[in-house]
């Protein structure tokens, strides 16, 4: 009988051992995730800071100048949709511009400071693989800050509508042209995918920073960008060939006319803004190979940043 029992007790362990071992994974990323915030508080502090600055400034143009109706007549209604459509996707980008700067200088960062400060030798006497923890910091680099950033300029968005709206009921400046819900809600569905889109193509760029981190000695910042340039110099005075220059041009912006196609916006082409979903290649930029090819890369330098956090001891 007991022998019975013990060989159910043991057939049973396995099964209730997995959903524990999941539990303890994503409590131990969110424990990482958490930890980066609170250690490197300008990933959220600058965002919050520039939105503040954006806000401030709307409300006093509101209150400073002012727009006759004239200015944007129905005969300029196309004009006007435009504009509100542009005016859409630049309430993010001021915030995206500061967001990368700081996740750049993040990811050369992260992997060397705990090693010049030496609290890695905290962090390798927890039970927490080096895995996790370098996967966690690209986590926060290619997940949450970019969604925190895009819900942050969402509601910049409804800020500003919101504000124009109340210039509008004081009459210093006419009614949004062409302003529907549906129209914003696919507007700001086509930004997401752009974002989406964005953080894929540019992973190999944030895994190249990544490994740069785990292997400089010092100054991270000249290991990731002298080698690049040096390379290219070298190339053109040795075989009048600039192959990397193009490359890295290509890794820089070769997605979005892939995306975005033959997508203009001018006097005669404006249209609404839920259009704007509607116009992108998604389906040709997710499945396009280059964007695959870079992923691949970027899970390489991934891994070697993992190895030598492992097996490199500067302490």
């Amino acid at each position: 009988m007991n022998s019975k029992l013990a060989d159910a007790a043991a057939g049973e362990g396995p099964r209730e051992a997995a959903p524990a071992a999941r539990i303890g994974t994503a409590s131990t990323l969110l424990m990482l995730v958490r930890r980066e915030l609170w250690e490197h508080r300008a990933l959220w502090i600058a965002p919050l800071v520039v939105a503040a600055l954006m806000v401030c400034g709307a409300v006093v143009a509101g209150l400073k100048y002012h727009l006759t109706h004239g200015d944007m007549s129905g005969e300029d209604r196309p004009g006007g949709m435009a504009m509100f459509a542009v005016m859409q996707g630049a309430a993010s980008t001021p915030l995206s511009v500061v967001s990368l700067i700081v996740l750049a200088f993040y990811l050369l960062d992260c992997l060397y400071a705990e090693r010049k400060d030496r609290s890695i030798l905290f962090w390798k006497s927890l039970p927490v693989s080096d895995d996790k923890t370098v996967l966690s910091k690209l986590l926060v680099a290619l997940l949450v800050v970019p969604l925190g950033v895009f819900a942050l300029g969402l509601l910049l968005s409804l800020l500003f509508t919101g504000i124009w709206e109340v210039n509008a009921a004081f009459g210093r400046v006419p009614p949004i042209p062409g302003w529907d819900m549906l129209g914003w809600l696919k507007a700001e569905i086509a930004l997401l995918a752009c974002l989406i889109v964005g953080v894929l193509w540019y992973a190999p760029y944030a895994a190249y920073l990544l490994l740069v981190s785990a292997w400089a000695r010092r100054t991270p910042f000249l290991w990731a960008t002298l080698p690049p340039v040096v390379a290219q110099i070298v190339e053109h005075f040795t075989f009048d060939t600039h192959y990397l220059r193009d490359l890295l041009v290509y890794r820089t912006y070769g997605i979005w006319p892939t995306l975005f196609g033959h997508m203009q916006v001018g006097r005669g082409r404006a249209f609404a803004l839920g259009a704007a979903l509607d116009r992108l290649n998604l389906g040709a930029a997710l499945t396009d190979r280059n964007l695959w090819i870079g992923l691949a890369v970027a899970a390489a330098m991934v891994f070697g940043a993992i190895r030598l956090r492992r097996y490199r001891d500067d302490t």
